[in-house]
């Protein structure tokens, strides 16, 4: 009896535990399907990411430390760009991830291997709308790294100034794989690939390239076209690991300075082009660099002699070859004249005329530049030599007519300085105003006449018909010197202003010393009666009639008598 009590009891026991262990695992099984996979062991060191299309339900703690590496300075963490930052991290090391994540609903799961050769993989699961992400390394022996903190802290710091150089660092700077795909670019990059596409489209790795493979990449250079405008870097790149690396450094201000250059190049070799000047410009090293037409016409020289880049002497030997230099007595002083040319120039100081054959003049001129170089300049100056020494031979020639006349001559001009005056002049007033550095020009030359004649009111008249030029073009008066010598004058205005003053001797004086002349002599010393007295002056109407000598009688006989 008691047995079967106690058989009774153990068969009600255990059909209790069998179902309460049913209705425990039931239970645990609708709580699961119910339930995200939310909780992650402490032991879990894989990065482990759950989403619900592209907003993050959920991660685990290694997951949490790469996004909060991944995320940009002054960044907000909104979960919706959480999705955008991981992408960009994931994109570069599986190319196929965006494939099998359009093909995950399907097939439910997924692994995807690092093309980078870093060990990542990459396992991807859906789960009752969820997208499950687990990335393991495959390369590390274990789950922990053993590192001091020293060590710890200098990485963290290094890694910190290497995330801030590429961040904020002017330069484009994008890093490529071996079949050209953008596989990593720093923040400079992003933002010019963002500006040249348009708002919708969303960049997704690997990115678009920015600048094209064309013919400007192999001089160093690379052209980017943005807002209507051509913008320059220049280009350089490293390879690193089976990768390339690319740097990008805009140069806008450089090329715009050598554009500029090169049009002022351009305007001045075709300003040069046009100079009837010959010019020949040598470099520190005494080399031809540049020349102009005129130089090939002016000295006969060919054009691929001086493109040659001939050094100065042997352009000077050619110059000697084609008869364009003056001939020296012998070579020895020739050859000393080309060094003296060159240390002449060298400092500024050479300008001299060389006389061909033939009659030819060439003016030439040599003038420093920077950085030790020279410059000539061959100018044909015949026709001016020649217009010049015709001038000059006028000019004596009327120098020569006038010292030949007896009057005295002098011109004044417009200031009153004495422009002009004969050797006629000189000898009356014995005094050469255009030589005498300290003359005083009119003033001083009215007081040497009033001082050296008889009292005449013909200064006065003359000092004021220079001053009005509203005057008549000419007066006449007469003088007398105290020595006894007699002087009609007559002052004229030239054209443009100057003033001509004559002084014309007359009698040498002998009028004075005869008795019968006496009214004659007196009128002499005192020509101001002459306009008034005419009773004194008898039939004269002028001075100068006064003066003028009688005319010589002649006597003829006529029949027995002689007849005056």
């Amino acid at each position: 009896m008691t047995d079967a009590i106690l058989l009774s009891l153990t068969i009600v026991t255990t059909a209790s535990l069998v179902v309460l262990g049913c209705l425990a695992v039931v239970a645990g099984l609708a709580r699961s399907r119910s339930q995200p996979e939310t909780a992650f062991g402490p032991a879990d060191h894989d990065a482990v990411f759950i989403f619900r299309e592209s907003v993050l339900v959920d991660c685990s703690d290694q997951g949490q430390k790469l996004l909060d590496m991944l995320q940009e300075a002054g960044e907000t963490a909104r979960k919706s760009a959480l999705w955008t930052r991981l992408r960009a991290y994931l994109d570069p090391r599986f190319p196929d991830l965006e494939h099998a994540l359009e093909g995950l609903v399907a097939t439910g799961q997924a692994e995807l291997q690092s093309v980078t050769g870093d060990g990542l993989v990459l396992g991807l699961r859906y789960h009752r709308g969820l997208t499950h992400l687990r990335l393991t390394d495959t390369s590390a022996e274990g789950a922990l790294v053993a590192i001091d903190r020293l060590s710890f802290n200098a990485l963290q710091n290094e890694l910190r100034t290497l995330r801030n150089v590429a961040r904020n660092a002017p330069a484009l700077v994008w890093k490529t794989d071996a079949d050209g795909r953008v596989i990593w670019a720093n923040s400079a990059y992003l933002r010019t690939l963002q500006q040249n596409t348009s708002e919708d489209t969303e960049l997704t790795w690997p990115l678009p390239a920015l600048f094209g493979q064309d013919e400007s990449a192999g001089k160093g250079r690379l052209a980017l076209r943005q807002d209507e405008v051509l913008r320059w870097f220049a280009h350089s790149s490293t390879e690193c690991d089976g990768q390339t690396l690319h740097f990008a450094v805009p140069i806008d201000s450089t090329v715009q300075s050598e554009a500029a250059r090169r049009e002022t190049l351009q305007t001045l070799t075709r300003t040069f082009a046009c100079l009837p000047i010959g010019l020949a410009l040598f470099d520190a090293e005494r080399r031809l660099q540049v020349f102009n037409p005129a130089l090939i016409d002016l000295t006969r020289l060919e054009p691929l002699f001086l493109a040659a880049r001939p050094s100065f002497e042997q352009v000077l030997y050619a110059l000697r070859e084609k008869r364009m230099l003056p001939e020296p007595k012998d070579f020895q002083n020739w050859r000393r004249e080309i060094i003296e040319m060159e240390k002449a120039a060298e400092t500024g100081a050479y300008a001299e005329e060389w006389c061909l054959d033939g009659g030819r003049i060439f003016h030439v001129t040599g003038r420093p530049q920077p950085n030790g170089a020279i410059a000539l300049f061959i100018e044909d100056v015949t026709t001016e030599a020649a217009l010049t020494r015709n001038f000059r031979n006028e000019i004596e020639t009327v120098h020569h007519v006038l010292d030949a006349l007896a009057e005295g001559i002098v011109v004044f001009g417009l200031a009153g300085q004495a422009l002009l005056a004969n050797e006629g002049y000189t000898r009356l007033w014995k005094t050469d105003p255009c030589v005498d550095l300290a003359d005083g020009g009119l003033v001083q030359a009215l007081a040497l006449w009033s001082d050296a004649c008889e009292p005449t009111t013909f200064w006065a008249r003359l000092a004021e018909f220079v001053t009005r030029s509203d005057t008549h073009e000419e007066i006449t008066g007469s003088a007398a010197l105290r020595t006894g010598i007699p002087l009609t004058l007559r002052a004229r205005r030239l054209a443009g202003g100057a003033v001509m003053v004559v002084f014309q001797p007359l009698a040498q004086g002998l009028l004075l010393h005869r008795p019968e002349f006496g009214l004659q002599a007196d009128l002499i010393r005192r020509p101001d009666l002459a306009g008034t007295s005419r009773e004194i002056a008898g039939q004269c109407d002028t001075p100068e009639q006064l003066l003028m000598p009688r005319k010589s009688r002649t006597a003829r006989h006529t029949g027995s008598r002689m007849r005056v």
